[in-house]
């Protein structure tokens, strides 16, 4: 006998899908700022410098969501408003960071259509207008990823060759 899996998965193994998916962009993201610091230590030109410091706030921005998938799946429970806040935060990043490297808004676009589908798998419906609660965890997530960033990129702009 033949046993096939079931397609329609629920929303904590979607939740976790999307938290790997998150950690993979990261370690994509980890990659792309290696290869630009070694160009930036060759050459010391400040372009590389600035896309540098855009990978480090958006490498930060996607561990930080990851953490929060990740904790959303263990607890088992969440809200509309927890979905709104990862969708609102990742297309906050692709607004931001999205052009800074080929490939990059489109991954972001991948990561904001599963939250989107696990919205849908619940039966969630994610607000168009976010609410203050929303607007203040998103503005408090950017702002702890760029200060992880910024500590990030002086650890390598001030480390001896």
């Amino acid at each position: 006998m033949l046993f096939r899996r079931r397609k329609s998965s629920s929303p904590r193994i979607k939740l976790l899908e999307l938290a790997v998916a998150t950690r993979y962009a990261v370690s994509r993201l980890g990659l792309l700022a290696a290869r630009l610091r070694s160009s930036y230590e060759r050459t010391h030109d400040r372009s590389l410098l600035t896309m540098l410091r855009s990978i480090l706030r958006l490498q930060a921005v996607l561990e930080v969501l990851s953490v929060r998938l990740e904790t959303m799946a263990d607890i088992g429970a969440f809200s509309a408003e927890d979905l709104s806040i990862i969708r609102r935060v990742i297309g906050e990043a692709r607004q931001a960071y999205g052009m800074v490297a080929p490939g990059v808004a489109s991954m972001l676009s991948d990561l904001e259509n599963m939250v989107s589908s696990i919205a849908s798998i619940t039966g969630m419906e994610l607000p168009l207008a976010e609410s203050p609660t929303v607007n203040e965890h998103v503005k408090r997530i950017m702002e702890e990823a760029a200060v992880v960033a910024e500590q990030r990129l002086s650890e390598i702009v001030e480390k001896p060759a």
